[in-house]
């Protein structure tokens, strides 16, 4: 998993930079699914869902829809989290029908290599919203509720990032 994780914090920053994002903060996540012509759109979606991502072959283009209901910082989290299935499983995406992210999710999936691919876009999604050397630069100067607000991320997902990368 350790390669993994390099290899996605590689990808996010990447993406970061690319998108003249990286110091930029929060992250502008809608404006990234923009600059890859994904559109986002928010829905009401029952509790247990937060967002699903979908392949129109009509327009050939992505598009990702999110849990109006859910408070802002979870919408970009999942909003994160579905940009992390667009760059790590697209062409699977591309047979499905919809990709449909549910909380509690890994309760619900069986499968293995399901679980896997959910737990590396959560990490995707940990890694573009609270890029490593931003953290690693402000992490002194703020208390982790700062450091939470300052990234637009909610208080346990930052101190499960901090916790991730060993700097808590």
């Amino acid at each position: 998993m350790a390669k993994i994780r390099e290899r996605l914090e590689e990808l996010t920053t990447k993406i970061l930079f690319d998108n003249d994002m990286m110091y930029k903060l929060p992250v502008d996540v809608i404006g990234i699914a923009n600059a890859y012509g994904i559109n986002v759109y928010a829905a009401e979606f029952d509790n247990e869902i937060s967002g699903a991502i979908r392949y129109n072959n009509k327009e050939d283009k992505f598009e990702i829809i999110v849990n109006k209901k859910n408070p802002n910082v979870r919408q970009r989290f999942t909003i994160a989290h579905e940009l992390g299935h667009y760059f790590l499983h697209q062409e699977m995406l591309k047979n499905d029908d919809i990709h449909i992210d549910a909380l509690y999710r890994a309760k619900a999936q069986t499968e293995i290599t399901t679980k896997e691919q959910e737990k590396e876009v959560d990490y995707f999604a940990g890694a573009l919203l609270m890029n490593k050397k931003v953290i690693e630069k402000l992490k002194d100067s703020y208390s982790i509720e700062e450091l939470a607000e300052i990234f637009a991320v909610s208080y346990s997902a930052m101190t499960v990032r901090l916790s991730i990368l060993g700097l808590f």
